[in-house]
């Protein structure tokens, strides 16, 4: 089997950051709560540049959907709307009950062998 050089690394971590754009917080069952853009200005890419792992932060306020609410997974899409998870991740489930509270989660896909 053979191994990818460190530019075919590049180019993966390139193809995630410009098509897995989406982000979409879950609850307990995967059912979709909110999913937002990279050109939303409440989703970002916070990684430092050719570090392990991507990461991807979105941040919401309970004024932002119907309360309550309780989260408990992050998704990633290369879609606004349908579409199959590209990844899965978990998280301690958090409930937003008042318009004040506020979540931030921060997504990471690790790419290996980037040095």
């Amino acid at each position: 089997m053979a191994e990818f050089s460190n530019d075919g690394y590049y180019k993966i971590r390139d193809y995630i950051k410009t098509n897995w754009n989406y982000i979409e917080l879950q609850d307990e069952t995967g059912t979709a709560i909110i999913r937002l853009g990279i050109d939303d200005s409440r989703v970002t890419w916070i990684h430092t540049e050719n570090t392990n792992p991507l990461k991807l932060q979105i941040k919401i306020k309970g004024s932002e959907i119907h309360l309550p609410k309780t989260f408990a997974k992050s998704a990633i899409f290369d879609v606004a709307s349908g579409g199959t998870a590209l990844v899965v991740s978990d998280f301690e489930t958090t409930t937003l009950t008042q318009e004040i509270d506020e979540l931030t989660v921060v997504h990471s896909l690790e790419v290996p062998n980037v040095q």
